[in-house]
């Protein structure tokens, strides 16, 4: 069974990187409806984050900022990446959005161990589960993985489906760079 321990170990996570960590993304990239701004097309927005700002932790280029804000429903002010996992925030940073790349079957072993309290998504990658009471998806290509964090989705009502919604589109969209 799934516990509370999990949540706080992410949040810590995605906290300690996001504060200890230099390089952002563009900023001001796009809204929940998708406009961007000027500053943002200059940046090259629609650029995965990696090629556009230089930024080479491969978890960071899996996904766009447009991609990222549409799924979490804010806009990305920065993102910064470092030991698989990049971390796309909002300017409130209570707000952001954690994608952690896996390289191999044994770096995800941890996570492949929450899936039996998991619901499975059919059709995503090789496998794919949705954890609510992390706000996470787990998806699995070959030796690969990845998973997407909000722990504003961990707050959601268990039977709103629209959070785990968000998050299998925005898998769909890092698939190919998986």
């Amino acid at each position: 069974m799934f516990n509370g321990k999990h949540v706080f170990l992410a949040l810590g996570m995605a906290l300690m990187l996001s504060a200890c960590s230099a390089t952002t993304g563009p900023v001001a990239t796009s809204n929940v409806h998708g406009a961007t701004s000027a500053a943002s097309q200059a940046a090259g927005a629609t650029d995965a984050p990696g090629s556009a700002t230089g930024n080479t932790d491969p978890a960071c280029a899996l996904v766009t900022s447009d991609a990222v804000g549409t799924a979490g429903g804010f806009s990305v002010a920065s993102y910064s990446g470092g030991g698989g996992t990049c971390i796309f925030q909002n300017s409130d940073r209570s707000k952001y959005l954690s994608v952690q790349l896996f390289t191999s079957r044994a770096a995800m072993a941890t996570n492949l161990g929450l899936e039996s309290s998991s619901e499975h998504i059919a059709g995503l990658g090789d496998d794919a589960f949705w954890t609510s009471g992390m706000g996470g998806l787990f998806v699995r290509k070959g030796d690969r993985g990845t998973e997407f964090t909000d722990p504003d989705f961990a707050l959601s009502s268990a039977t709103d489906t629209a959070p785990r919604d968000a998050m299998v589109t925005l898998a769909r969209t890092a698939l190919p760079n998986l």
